[in-house]
């Protein structure tokens, strides 16, 4: 299996592209007087197991005091999913044609309806819940349950205009590849002005992420993205609207903490990673910002990579050169000034797939803001940063 090394590897990619299930949400609760997370997660007839704990304390980790009281008053999500039964059989629901496991499910159900804690069975309600270990990997991993075999495809997240993919070629068939937009949710990332307009950056390196997993697709890869917003697709616009509703894979909320945000996407990533790896040979990470200097300072693209990690430091380099030969074939006599280093990031440490980290420009100079204002140019972004993926793949 690919996993961080410093000896020489052959870099490959493979991309898996996630869509969580339409209709799910968190079944939310308000404590009652004297609950502490224990019994919050008995009174739900869940498990207080380490995972489950860990997981609540993710979920809810801007409702928490130091101590991880409950506050009171506060409204809090569970580890526990609920979607919107289609009024068949819960194996139809999840598109997971697993019987004993659907069982479970109905079995739990059925408990917490008798219990009182939840109003009506699933099957009145159409309100379906899930304990989120329970969620089958299959239904986690790809709510569209299509791969690209050849044919259209449809990835509601691109879009309505760019949902439908058709496969070009199988050049990146093998491999997993995690997406990692920068920021997002809470934290817009850094912050550029042009022409009056307010620029997010991550709203720009999330279009551009976008871009390259469609592109990805295209050549018979599988993609995860790690960042996603179910309201914006790949847009066609000079300047992309902030919002602060993206959201983690799996439908987890994006904390306004640096640290717990960047730990719970290398958590993500890691669990799948885990469960690939019986699959899958090669996995690999690729994390896109855009940086923030001075007005002055033209920085085109940085490619960083993980100290000591040979596979890091091939597929940063081999980005780097695609992308400046193709600015030497479409801009001759420009010049450019990316560059490739190593850098002590914490997603390149903290995840287990080899990663790449990239600074798509300096978001407050002019010139490089012409790479993210202008659609064109973030597709081309894209396709160059795709085409040098093909190559460190061949």
């Amino acid at each position: 299996m690919e996993t961080k090394t410093r000896t020489a590897l052959f870099i490959c990619f493979f991309v898996c592209y996630v869509f969580p299930l339409f209709g799910i949400e968190y079944v939310t609760t308000v404590p009652k007087s004297g609950d502490g997370i224990y019994a919050l997660l008995r009174r739900y007839n869940l498990p207080t197991t380490p995972e489950y704990v860990n997981e609540f304390k993710t979920i809810n980790s801007d409702n928490l005091n130091n101590n991880y009281k409950l506050i009171s008053g506060k409204v809090y999500e569970l580890p526990l999913y609920q979607l919107t039964f289609d009024g068949k059989t819960i194996r139809t629901t999840l598109g997971y044609n697993d019987y004993q496991h659907a069982k479970i499910i109905e079995n739990y159900n059925r408990e917490v309806t008798r219990s009182g804690v939840k109003g009506q069975l699933y099957t009145r309600d159409l309100k379906l819940w899930v304990p989120f270990s329970m969620m089958p990997e299959s239904v986690e991993i790809n709510h569209e349950t299509e791969t690209l075999g050849g044919g259209n495809n449809t990835f509601p997240i691109f879009g309505e205009k760019y949902k439908n993919v058709k496969l070009v070629d199988n050049q990146l068939k093998g491999a997993v590849y995690y997406l990692v937009s920068g920021h997002g949710g809470p934290d817009p990332g850094a912050i550029g002005k042009r022409a009056r307009n307010k620029m997010c950056e991550d709203e720009y390196a999330y279009d551009i992420t976008l871009r390259l997993a469609r592109r990805l697709l295209e050549h018979g890869a599988k993609v995860y993205m790690i960042v996603r917003d179910q309201n914006d697709g790949i847009r066609d616009s000079h300047y992309l609207k902030c919002d602060s509703d993206e959201i983690y894979y799996g439908g987890h909320k994006i904390s306004a903490q640096t640290v717990t945000r960047l730990d719970k996407r290398a958590e993500i990533i890691n669990q799948l990673y885990n469960q690939n790896k019986a699959i899958y040979s090669t996995q690999q990470v690729v994390i896109i910002h855009v940086d923030s200097r001075s007005y002055s300072k033209r920085i085109d693209i940085f490619y960083y990579y993980e100290k000591g990690v040979a596979a890091s430091k091939k597929l940063a380099t081999t980005l780097y050169k695609t992308v400046k030969n193709k600015y030497a074939i479409h801009q001759p006599g420009r010049g450019y000034g990316g560059k490739v280093l190593t850098r002590d990031l914490h997603m390149l440490r903290k995840t287990v797939p080899t990663a790449v980290y990239i600074e798509l420009g300096n978001i407050r100079n002019p010139l490089d803001q012409d790479r993210l204002v202008l659609e064109n140019n973030r597709q081309a972004v894209a396709n160059w940063l795709c085409e040098g993926i093909i190559k460190a793949f061949k």
